[in-house]
């Protein structure tokens, strides 16, 4: 259960990452700094990853009060291999073999940490 909490809350930190990007071409950069943070505030996408990091957040605490952090920290490299899907589904972002097998190697190091 509580290696599916720890999915559940880098699933949403990715997806919140995801949204972040796509709120992020929406963003004016205003002369003035205070103008631009409110505008920030003010797209849809961003202030939804906001509250996706939000959740992710109170679950990863959960998750640390009952997981070794040793075990549980390298589980966050799974967002990259979340990202790299979601960016290549979404954001149309180029899939190449060196990513590939950038990605491989993620998982062989995530599986390795977990294996007892």
């Amino acid at each position: 259960m509580i290696y599916l909490l720890a999915l559940v809350s880098i699933g949403l930190g990715a997806v919140g990452q995801l949204l972040i990007k796509i709120g992020s071409g929406r963003l004016i950069v205003y002369g003035n700094p205070i103008r631009t943070l409110i505008a920030l505030f003010t797209i849809p996408q961003i202030v939804a990853g906001l509250i996706l990091f939000g959740i992710s957040f109170v679950i990863w605490v959960f998750v640390l009060k009952n997981m070794p952090l040793s075990i549980a920290y390298p589980m966050v490299s799974l967002e990259y291999v979340i990202i790299f899907l979601l960016s290549a589904a979404f954001l149309q972002e180029p899939v190449y073999a060196q990513k590939v097998a950038g990605i491989a190697l993620v998982v062989a190091g995530i599986i390795l940490m977990n294996v007892r």
